[in-house]
């Protein structure tokens, strides 16, 4: 399976056994150097402005971070804006993207579950910028099998003959994506958001275009940039099926949506990538003595 990840800054390194030429190497390292002197600026100006205060009155109310907080808050901030730069989060899975956001967002002044991200020095933003792009083959593949799971519901959870769970055929029937919104239209159900914007970065990938672009200016067209959902929403809400080159999307108001696609070539993509899945989960099975 040959995916073109153009537009997205993974491709520095696209190769993971191969070394990049000499300027893009410098680059990346000017890059990540200059990001690390930064983030210790900042954390040494606010010790500095803690010594500064020592011993001026303050409002009661007024809570003032301690230094291992704030530090640990630079670094996460640094964190997000590097993996942000990288567009990571489009080419992880659903699943992933959700422990990646805990590991920089959730461990909040100490508090939560998950560990922060190790500290923003260069050995490790380079482990972990090389880590990735060795792994973005797995990581592409972990992506489309959760689009094949979601677009594979089995009959008795849709009760449409056009649904099949073992591949993805022209036609899919989805059950609770669709919502009403106040203006009386349909749009999204917010807890299929990221299904659908996963379902278009995958068409995107597949097709050679790299993954889809966030944000979009008004004058942009939706159907090529920003949010999947985004797009689908603004054509719902005037009541009209979503359309574009790879699908049509058709809302009812029983919160079913009817998924008709257009390049079977990239359905065929993701057909192999789940079936690769299920069958390398099965042989797991049958050596732990599962299958019979």
């Amino acid at each position: 399976m040959t995916i073109n990840l153009n537009n997205h800054a993974l491709t520095t390194w696209h190769d993971p056994y191969a070394r990049p030429d000499e300027s893009t190497a410098v680059a990346l390292r000017l890059s990540i150097s200059e990001r690390c002197a930064e983030t210790r600026r900042l954390k040494e100006n606010y010790a500095k402005a803690l010594e500064y205060l020592d011993g001026v009155p303050l409002p009661y109310d007024c809570r003032v971070p301690k230094l291992e907080d704030e530090c640990l808050e630079i670094e996460r901030h640094a964190w997000r804006k590097f993996i942000d730069n990288l567009h990571l989060r489009e080419v992880l899975s659903i699943e992933a993207r959700i422990k990646l956001d805990k590991q920089l967002d959730e461990h909040t002044r100490g508090y939560g579950r998950e560990q922060p991200l190790p500290p923003f020095t260069e050995e490790n933003v380079f482990g972990f910028f090389e880590q990735t792009c060795a792994s973005i083959p797995h990581l592409i593949k972990e992506a489309l099998t959760e689009v094949f799971k979601w677009l594979t519901p089995s009959q008795r959870w849709t009760g449409c003959k056009t649904s099949n769970e073992f591949k993805i055929g022209k036609k899919v029937v989805l059950c609770y994506v669709a919502s009403t919104c106040y203006s009386g239209g349909l749009q999204v159900d917010y807890n299929r958001r990221a299904q659908v914007d996963a379902l278009g970065n995958a068409l995107f990938m597949l097709d050679g275009k790299g993954v889809r672009k966030n944000t979009c200016d008004k004058e942009q067209d939706r159907k090529l940039v920003g949010s999947y959902t985004d797009a689908w929403d603004h054509d719902w809400r005037q009541g009209l099926p979503y359309e574009d080159e790879y699908l049509t999307a058709k809302a009812f108001h029983n919160r079913n949506v009817h998924i008709t696609f257009k390049r079977p070539d990239l359905v065929e993509k993701i057909n192999q990538a789940g079936a690769e899945a299920v069958l390398q989960k099965a042989g797991r099975e049958e050596s732990r003595g599962f299958s019979h």
